[in-house]
């Protein structure tokens, strides 16, 4: 119990005055017995013995009087958080406060992270002037904030009213192992204090793995929960990152929002919004269950380049912080295929080069809907450029601003024209390769598959075969048994009501044999384990798709089917050239985001710019045919811009993106571990936990506050005065009868100072 005023403490010894008087008056002179008068004063001696009861009764009464007045004017204050403060001087305090996304849930209008400020700067302005104090920031990565004497409690109050919150979620045990690892010999007696708010996130590493010598043998832990007790009712919104595929004009892109409803109990009617640039893109309604997931999809076709700011959002809460979900969108003009025509027929049976510049460009008409894989084949079909040329037409200024090769059956391109290609695939072009009759094996096996030099690198790891099968025989075909469904060309034909591709039948076909040691060939679709119809390889930036079938009716069915289209398309799409510049659409908080650019920036050099405006400077390093970069400073959430200049002084290369840092997944659960469970996962800490929740603030004040009692003891003094006042007066009334009256009067004249002040000696 703390005073406002203990210097009134010194009245006190007021308090011994009634007793005093009432000590004094209990001598009396010296008393001789009469005989005549013994059976009277016997009754009057019972009644005496009262009165002095009754005397001492009144001292006590007014002694307690003054001491109550003298503590009420002191105004003494009651406080819950005693046990909050520990005792003792130049001690090691080290103030670890929780600043995960989740502290910023609110209460009453207040966040459990304003309410953990509060309480560390009452325990900094109780901490003894000798104590050395270390304040940490607790996130997925604990950053030490300062260490110093808490005498200067003016500039540790500036570091802790400056403590941000992250987007990440905290780590314990990263924060245990860091205050008490290597080198921290000097703290053998910490007085450690956790403010948190207990989210069982928070905690799962310790949960995971035992503790045993994590804490010094002496340490003291006092977690201080700001929590708040009851459920607090969230709706949180966590999206998909948008997909690796490139984002083209005209292209549309599937974005996927998921929602999810925490409350165990109660439903939530919620709006689901796309805004791109800031402005409203979609807009969907959503009911939903308590505990119930939705998840969402948007289909957003981008009408210009540039690099587009997304975010999915939905109405506020009580936990603003994942109420939204923001992403980037990295849109390039129209993609510009160029198609190699090796066999520029008028027969169109023969005529590779017609099915596939008619998948390119087809149209459908207008008075016939289009669903599924042909809708969006026609999507993509408007955000290519194609171009035609025949063999002799190839060569480097015509791959210059190609972003997709196409070789349709070319058997008469010469070495140069080789090169040329191996070229534009190592810096990140994409090729697709279609042999068909005019194709020689050996001729692609010699000069295109393998590169000339000591080094015998290989452009692409795989052999091509001499053909097999008859086209004229219609019984003798082979169908695919196997596909990969999961690669992104492959994977909008996941559907087994459909049964994608089960018709096809290949009459003649090359022999595809992926070299034994390669692990960089991928097949796609094969006529069986061992016999693959469609690989794909990686050759410095770039990626190859070769098929061992060409694009015409005459050696399969597959060109007369529906999905030919959309799966050239997709095709397409997914090898088209790699970025330039490069960087992730979405970030993890705390965590790397990996920025590359070509081989031809270097030398590169990047600015990265956070939400709050700070620049940081990111080292390119070179890594395999590309420069890597990583930026780890990811611990806001918001928008990151990015600038990068490079290139050759006679060449100069400049270009922006950006990414997006969004909240934690885990920290929209807001599930808070109990005192229990931390004793289990913390066995032999010395371990208190102060309940500081917003329900116990409420109710008992704000921490370090207490509530003033004089009021409480000012009603009690009157108590006190009206019951010395009654048995003052009430006890010496006159009797109620005259005889009773007459019996007390002779009484009084026969008390002792009456009658024996005659027998003084």
């Amino acid at each position: 119990m703390d005073l406002i005023h203990s210097g009134l403490l010194f009245l006190l010894p007021l308090a011994a005055v009634p007793v005093i008087l009432h000590l004094l008056s209990l001598h009396r002179v010296k008393t001789v017995e009469i005989s005549t008068f013994r059976f009277l004063f016997d009754s009057f001696v019972q009644q005496r013995r009262k009165m002095r009861l009754l005397e001492a009764l009144l001292a006590a009464l007014r002694a307690l009087f003054l001491l109550l007045l003298v503590f009420a004017l002191a105004r003494p204050v009651a406080t819950h958080w005693a046990k909050l403060f520990g005792s003792g001087s130049a001690r090691e305090v080290l103030l670890l406060v929780d600043c995960s996304a989740s502290m910023n849930a609110q209460t009453g209008g207040v966040s459990s992270f304003d309410r953990a400020k509060a309480a560390v700067r009452t325990i900094v302005e109780r901490l003894h002037p000798d104590d050395r104090l270390t304040l940490y920031r607790v996130t997925a990565r604990t950053e030490e904030v300062f260490s110093r004497f808490s005498a200067d409690t003016a500039s540790i109050e500036d570091r802790i009213d400056s403590l941000k919150l992250s987007p990440s979620r905290a780590n314990f045990l990263a924060a245990f192992a860091q205050a008490f690892g290597q080198g921290r010999t000097d703290r053998a007696r910490p007085l450690v204090y956790l403010v948190t708010d207990c989210q069982a996130g928070s905690w799962r590493e310790l949960s995971q793995q035992t503790v045993e010598n994590l804490f010094p043998e002496k340490a003291q832990l006092i977690v201080v929960n700001v929590a708040s007790k009851n459920e607090i009712m969230n709706v949180g919104i966590v999206g998909s990152p948008p997909p690796r595929e490139r984002a083209g004009v005209g292209l549309p892109l599937r974005l996927l929002a998921r929602v999810t409803n925490y409350s165990k109990s109660q439903p939530a009617d919620v709006t689901l919004s796309m805004f791109i640039d800031d402005k409203e893109a979609a807009l969907a309604p959503l009911a939903m269950k308590a505990g119930q997931t939705v998840e969402h999809e948007f289909v957003y076709v981008p009408s210009e380049a540039g690099v587009l700011r997304g975010r999915f959002e939905i109405t506020h809460d009580r936990f603003p912080d994942d109420d939204r979900y923001l992403f980037v969108l990295s849109v390039v003009p129209q993609i510009k295929v160029l198609l190699v025509n090796g066999n520029p027929t008028s027969d169109p049976f023969e005529n590779e080069a017609l099915y596939l510049r008619t998948a390119l460009s087809s149209t459908a008409p207008r008075d016939k809907p289009l669903t599924g894989a042909a809708a969006m084949a026609k999507q993509i079909q408007q955000s290519l450029q194609v171009v035609e040329i025949t063999e002799p037409a190839l060569d480097a200024d015509s791959l210059r601003d190609a972003s997709v090769v196409i070789l349709a059956n070319c058997g008469s391109l010469h070495a140069q024209q080789f090169t040329w290609l191996q070229d534009y695939v190592r810096d990140g072009g994409g090729l697709m390769i279609f042999p068909g009759a005019r194709v020689n094996p050996d001729v692609y096996n010699a000069q295109f598959f393998c590169i000339p030099g000591p080094a015998k690198q290989k452009f692409m790891p795989v052999t091509l075969g001499a053909a097999q099968g008859d086209a004229q025989k219609g019984d003798d075909f082979r169908r695919l048994e196997l596909i990969d469904y999961t690669h992104p060309a492959l994977r909008v034909f996941d559907d087994p009501k459909a049964r994608y591709f089960a018709t096809a039948a290949f009459y003649r076909r090359f022999v595809l044999v992926p070299d034994a040691s390669a692990d960089a060939v991928w097949p796609l679709a094969g006529y069986s384990a061992k016999e693959p119809a469609l690989v794909e390889s990686r050759f410095g930036d770039g990626q190859v798709l070769l098929a061992a079938f060409p694009a015409t009716g005459s050696w399969s069915s597959l060109p007369l089917k529906p999905e030919f289209v959309p799966l050239v398309l997709r095709m397409v799409n997914h090898v088209q050239r790699r970025a330039e510049l490069d960087v992730p659409s979405v970030t993890p908080p705390d965590g790397a985001a990996e920025i590359t650019v070509a081989a031809a920036w270097n030398p590169a050099t990047a600015t990265v710019t956070d939400p709050a405006g700070h620049g940081s400077d990111v080292v390119f390093q070179p890594v395999n045919t590309r420069l890597v970069g990583g930026f780890e400073r990811t611990t806001l959430a918001g928008y990151y811009r990015v600038e990068v200049k490079g290139g050759k002084p006679s060449e100069p290369k400049t270009g922006t993106s950006a990414f997006a840092v969004n909240l934690a997944p885990e920290e929209s659960r807001l599930a808070a571990a109990g005192e229990e469970d931390v004793r289990r996962w913390l066995p032999g800490v010395s371990l208190r936990v102060v309940d500081a929740s917003a329900e116990a603030q409420q109710q008992f004040g704000s921490v370090g506050e207490g509530t003033e009692i004089w009021r409480y003891l000012l009603a009690f003094t009157f108590i006190v005065i009206a019951v010395e006042f009654m048995l003052s007066t009430l006890s010496g009334r006159p009797a109620q009868n005259k005889d009773d009256r007459s019996h007390w009067r002779r009484l009084w004249r026969l008390r002792p100072g009456a009658w024996t002040a005659e027998a003084k000696p």
